[in-house]
């Protein structure tokens, strides 16, 4: 992301907005210092959570500097997830989002990264949160049935499915199915950040989307063949205000970074306000 870029989603952000000086000062500190230091740094996340974080990692250092760099959906994962819950993070990158499912909220989680070089940044986020008997740990792209998917290795967050047309550095990684990963466990809540592949993803999750503990799924992407099996699923397209923890049906995706789609509107959002008050950047939420 570049400069002017990066501090317009600053100024926009909902929580880096009420302190925008303590947000620019952080921007600041961390563009210079990561370019002196020029190795990982462990940072504070939420509560006592931390991310080990590189200079390049657009999604992981937006949480530096705005406590939450997609501000509606983390904010879901932290109203809604109890202990005795499972999350999907399918495309989990550097770990961000089942950081916060396992280590703040305390949820178990299926965490699935197809990059080898992503996934030891995964795993290094997993091990210094002391949270390998809550994270169960994937390497591998999930898509319509297994075998084996060409995958982009250049792209850091954006890295995605590709053909043999691809001009940049690729690699082949195992590829799974949902249903296969997720055997017969029941999750409460799916992420899935899948640039792009999110309806390959979801034809082979046939069984595991018709399960009745399913109330939440976090898609990346949008098109009529997702909002066509979604609503065939049972779940509504909706946006999540944090701040008031309430849910409204919508027909469009205005205020959160993914598209929400929720199964039981009213189960969720009785959860979502009944769950502690979190500190995020200085703000409870």
């Amino acid at each position: 992301m570049n400069p002017l870029r990066t501090l317009q989603f600053i100024w926009q952000h909902p929580l880096a907005r009420r302190n925008k000086s303590r947000a620019l000062s952080l921007w600041i500190r961390w563009q210079i210092g990561s370019r002196v230091l020029r190795q990982p740094v462990v940072m504070p996340f939420v509560e006592d959570a931390v991310l080990v974080v590189e200079s390049g990692m657009t999604g992981a250092t937006g949480n530096i500097y705005c406590g939450l760099h997609e501000f509606a959906d983390m904010s879901l994962v932290l109203h809604l997830l109890r202990p005795e819950d499972l999350f999907l993070d399918a495309g989990a990158n550097v770990g961000s989002y089942s950081i916060l499912a396992a280590k703040v909220a305390g949820a178990k989680c299926v965490t699935v990264e197809p990059v080898p070089s992503t996934f030891a940044r995964l795993y290094r986020n997993v091990t210094i949160n002391q949270l390998h008997q809550q994270v169960e740990l994937w390497g591998c792209a999930l898509g319509s049935s297994s075998g084996v998917l060409q995958f982009s290795a250049d792209r850091d967050t954006t890295n995605c499915a590709v053909d043999k047309s691809y001009q940049g550095k690729s690699i082949s990684v195992p590829l799974r199915t949902v249903d296969e990963v997720l055997a017969r466990k029941a999750p409460v809540m799916w992420k899935v950040d899948v640039e792009g592949f999110e309806q390959e993803v979801l034809r082979g999750a046939k069984h595991a989307l018709q399960n009745e503990q399913l109330n939440v799924v976090l898609l990346e992407s949008d098109g009529p063949e997702l909002s066509t099996t979604m609503t065939a699923s049972g779940f509504s397209r909706c946006n999540y205000d944090p701040f008031l923890r309430q849910l409204q049906q919508t027909g469009t995706n205005n205020r959160n970074q993914n598209h929400l789609w929720v199964r039981d509107m009213s189960a969720v959002e009785a959860r979502c306000q009944s769950a502690p008050k979190r500190a995020v950047f200085g703000v409870e939420i």
